[in-house]
């Protein structure tokens, strides 16, 4: 029975570090989506991380046809 108790136990435990994963991940690409700052260079820590994590960078994307002042919705 105490196997079954510490099975459970880890199993909520890295479920919760998958999710907290996930939602720092989620709010780094929300954020970018409203910098539109994903052909610059990453404008803060977790945005760099999530960049990392997801392989997604800027890849010799030019700035020039990314206009920064367009308005958010």
């Amino acid at each position: 029975m105490s196997g079954v108790v510490v099975a459970v136990t880890v199993a909520l435990f890295l479920g919760g570090v998958v999710a907290g994963v996930m939602a720092v991940i989620a709010l780094a690409i929300r954020r970018e989506d409203r910098r539109y700052s994903l052909v610059r260079k990453a404008p803060d820590r977790i945005s760099r991380n999530a960049r990392r994590l997801t392989g997604v960078g800027g890849r010799g994307l030019d700035a020039e046809f990314f206009p920064i002042s367009r308005p958010v919705h």
